[in-house]
């Protein structure tokens, strides 16, 4: 079913993160098994990004997606499968709400 779709506004059977609300690294989740399965954006930011990586940033971390949150909505994504873990880097100038769709 297409996220679009999906009353629950997130992949079935995915998990959503807490909110993240500043610009800030943030570890979603650990483990062998982490899915990064999309983002739900509950309140744009201004000229605000988030980077998703599989691994810790700055420390091998690897890139996996790069994404705009200045506008409210959901920000779907195919199944990005990050073994070392899902981090979340968030940046620019005014910080919203964004929470992060995963499987464990």
């Amino acid at each position: 079913m297409p996220i679009q779709n999906n009353p629950l506004k997130r992949p079935i059977g995915a998990q959503l993160s807490p909110a993240i609300t500043s610009n800030t690294t943030t570890t979603i989740n650990v483990g062998s098994a982490a899915i990064f399965a999309g983002a739900v954006v509950n309140t744009a930011g201004s000229a605000w990004n988030v980077e998703i990586y599989n691994g810790v940033p700055g420390s091998g971390g690897v890139l996996m997606a790069t994404f705009p949150a200045d506008t409210q909505g959901l920000v779907p994504s195919p199944p990005l499968n990050c073994p070392q873990g899902i981090y979340a880097v968030t940046a620019g100038t005014t910080a919203g709400s964004v929470s992060i769709a995963y499987f464990n």
